[in-house]
């Protein structure tokens, strides 16, 4: 360390200087990487539905119980705020009629057929996982006669966790594809 002290204190004002910038460029960047690395995943699938055809199917209680079936549990209470700062509450039975799962939040952001930003909050009564805290973004954008979804789930723990939420996505994403299809 005296080492590193004598050979700073021999440098010139502008080598020090640029010493000084380069270091702070590199620390600076170290920390903009650890925030945005986060941990989060993304989703998306095309319809050949229009914008806001997709955006009611995400959003209207009827539909919703139609095509979103998360680990083969059945949408039985939906309670919708939909607006800046209004609350949600899924609850889903498994097939012993049980409550299995229950999902709640609030919304941060509504922008009809646009875009949704809300809290997303998982509570699996009967399993020893703790309750999760993950922030939901959906994004619905018209593509010519179709649409496209794009969903991103942020506030991941760890990498492990990512993939049944993955998949959940991707199967949510088909079988909705699949309703809007026959609808």
């Amino acid at each position: 360390m005296k080492f590193i002290i004598q050979a700073i204190t021999q440098l010139s004002g502008l080598t020090f200087l640029k010493l000084f910038i380069h270091l702070y460029v590199v620390i600076t960047d170290t920390f903009n990487f650890m925030e945005n690395n986060e941990l989060k995943l993304g989703a998306e699938k095309d319809f050949a539905v229009p914008v806001e055809k997709l955006y009611q199917a995400w959003i209207t209680p009827e539909d919703l119980k139609q095509w979103w079936k998360p680990s083969e549990n059945h949408l039985t209470t939906v309670n919708l705020d939909v607006r800046e700062g209004g609350k949600f509450k899924y609850e889903f039975e498994g097939k012993d009629h049980q409550i299995a799962l229950a999902i709640t939040g609030d919304y941060k952001e509504v922008k009809p057929n646009e875009k949704l930003m809300y809290s997303w909050n998982w509570d699996i009564p009967t399993d020893t996982i703790k309750p999760s805290d993950h922030e939901l973004t959906i994004e619905f954008v018209a593509n010519g006669d179709g649409s496209k979804i794009k969903v991103t789930q942020k506030n991941f723990q760890d990498d492990e966790s990512i993939t049944p939420h993955q998949e959940g996505w991707d199967k949510a994403l088909n079988d909705l594809q699949a309703y809007l299809n026959q609808k």
